[in-house]
């Protein structure tokens, strides 16, 4: 296992935690919102968590273990800052076997390092009020390219393009 593997593992056991402790927080609120008989609250809040989650199983799409435990950590740790993330992709990268062909061990360190720069610089957008974050993988000749944009309503915060070649 190589050195960002090893740490991908950790992550994705923080992540785990964080998921169910967010989970149960979940469940709680939909039940208080029950026991107050108020069944449209609770069902409001239920479509609010469900947009959330569609971003993360998104990840789901992507047939490369590391691209995708990279991904799930720098959105995770976005919704951790109140940010709305969403993850753009074109829909060859879904298939079966194109990851084969695609990616290259080195470049899990790149992008490791590339998502734990926009989450810092996530962190100093937080006197904007509605901040988002859009995600986009493209395929380039020879590699990948990976964009995070960070905007309020009205200004763009940080935009940065990682791309990763053979």
């Amino acid at each position: 296992m190589s050195a960002v593997e090893h740490v991908l593992l950790s992550d994705l056991l923080q992540l785990y935690s964080l998921q169910r402790h967010d989970f149960m927080n979940h469940w709680q609120v939909i039940m208080g919102n029950l026991q107050l008989q108020q069944p449209e609250k609770a069902l409001a809040y239920m479509r609010e968590t469900v947009v959330v989650q569609k971003q993360e199983q998104k990840i789901t799409l992507l047939h490369e273990p590391v691209l995708a435990v990279i991904l799930l950590g720098l959105i995770i740790g976005l919704q951790q800052q109140g940010i709305t993330a969403n993850l753009e992709f074109p829909e060859a990268m879904k298939k079966d076997g194109y990851w084969r062909d695609h990616w290259r061990e080195d470049y899990a360190q790149g992008l490791y390092g590339y998502t734990r720069e926009c989450l810092e610089v996530s962190t100093q957008s937080q006197p904007f009020i509605d901040v988002t974050a859009e995600i986009y993988l493209f395929e380039e000749p020879g590699g990948l390219s990976c964009q995070v944009i960070l905007e309020d309503e009205e200004t763009v915060l940080f935009d940065k393009m990682l791309k990763l070649m053979i």
